[in-house]
């Protein structure tokens, strides 16, 4: 039950992610420490991901679809994430499901890009 419960929140969160209502990206605050995500698709394979988590205004949103070449990088732009804190990071490859694990953002200057390796 859990499973489907988990597949169910995925789905719903992966259609409200395409249309745009979880998060508008805003513009970095000083008062929080906050980057900019990119990820690097270590794979031969595309990638596709989204992220959840909470931005730099403490609020828990979810981003827009990104697509990442086989063997390439791409950057979550415009979307601030909290660094010292967890983000959800949802992913397909064609012709697998969505897939999505934790992912640790460390504590880092603020204004600036984290990188992230995906296999």
């Amino acid at each position: 039950m859990g499973t489907l419960r988990r597949k169910l929140t995925v789905a719903a969160l992966a259609v409200a992610s395409a249309v745009g209502v979880l998060a508008t990206p805003v513009t970095a605050s000083a008062a929080t420490a906050s980057v900019q995500i990119r990820v690097c698709n270590d794979n031969n394979a595309a990638l596709r991901f989204y992220l959840v988590g909470y931005n730099d205004h403490g609020d828990w949103v979810g981003s827009r679809f990104w697509d990442v070449p086989a063997n390439g990088c791409g950057t979550a732009a415009d979307y601030w994430w909290q660094t010292n804190s967890s983000v959800e990071f949802h992913y397909v490859r064609p012709p697998a499901g969505w897939s999505w694990h934790q992912v640790y953002v460390p504590k880092s200057g603020n204004g600036g890009t984290w990188t992230y390796h995906q296999s």
